[in-house]
């Protein structure tokens, strides 16, 4: 069973995560592990109690507590989600990478604000996590309402397109029912590609090989990584941007770590593969 991990630390942004976790544990039939990294003010009555790969989690019963508050949402539907959460609020960073690969876990999730409006509440660093694990991490805007993903957009030099992106990427899409659209962009100090050759190793490489009907590729040209990016969320109505950890257009995007808010250009969900 897919897992999903939600970082909570009790902030707006990620409650506004934890109920984007829903939506996508319904589409993939994913359970939500909620990792809570700040205390709660008030002792957290308990449903239900479980062992989870040697910690305790509990899913509550106080509608103040982020996990109850999705409890109404998870009747309807297809597939109803398992929804837990552990007090990990004496983590480190160590042992957060040692749960997630224990667990074998699907997804991370985590909240993050487009302007800075509050200091950081807890001490978890989410790129020094990604650093160590193999699973994405999802960063949701703290604004971001929209629920349904309908256009994906990987960005990627194609020279260096990885197979283990592209499959996780064209499942989530055809879980939603989404474009996914493969966006050339030469990495910096490498020559550009012809249109023709771009388009004949996108189609041998990749569209005559993946299971998505909707996938498609798009050759851009512009230099500017903030103008290009800018180019491919408001033009091509772009509501996830895939990159990869530490590669190229990441760097040139976040610089070398991911900060407590997103680059202003960026008004969209943004998922990081890791190395």
């Amino acid at each position: 069973m897919r897992t999903i991990i939600v970082f909570n630390d009790n902030s707006a942004e990620a409650g506004n995560a934890t109920e984007f976790a829903l939506n996508i544990a319904k589409k993939v039939k994913a359970d939500i592990l909620i990792l809570n990294l700040v205390r709660q003010s008030q002792p957290k009555p308990s449903k239900t109690l479980a062992a989870i790969g040697g910690y305790t989690s509990e899913i509550n019963t106080d509608a103040s507590e982020t996990p109850d508050r999705l409890l109404g949402d998870i009747e309807s539907g297809d597939y109803n989600p398992s929804i837990s959460d552990i007090d990990a609020t004496t983590f480190s960073e160590k042992e957060i990478c040692e749960l997630v690969i224990r667990k074998n876990i699907w997804l991370m999730i985590k909240g993050i604000e487009t302007h800075v409006t509050h200091e950081l509440l807890c001490n978890i660093d989410v790129q020094s996590v990604l650093n160590h694990v193999g699973c994405p991490l999802l960063l949701i805007p703290n604004n971001y309402k929209k629920i349904n993903f309908e256009n994906i957009a990987y960005a990627v030099d194609m020279r260096y397109c990885r197979t283990a992106v592209l499959k996780f990427l064209i499942e989530l899409a055809n879980a939603y029912q989404a474009n996914l659209v493969v966006e050339h962009l030469s990495a910096k100090g490498l020559p550009p590609l012809d249109d023709s050759y771009a388009l004949s190793l996108f189609d041998d490489e990749i569209a005559n090989r993946s299971a998505c009907d909707n996938i498609y590729f798009n050759n851009i040209k512009e230099r500017n990584m903030n103008v290009a990016i800018g180019t491919i969320i408001n033009s091509l109505h772009v509501d996830l941007l895939a990159l990869v950890n530490h590669r190229f257009h990441f760097e040139e995007i976040f610089g070398r770590v991911i900060k407590n808010c997103l680059p202003e250009h960026i008004p969209v969900p943004v998922i990081v593969f890791p190395l």
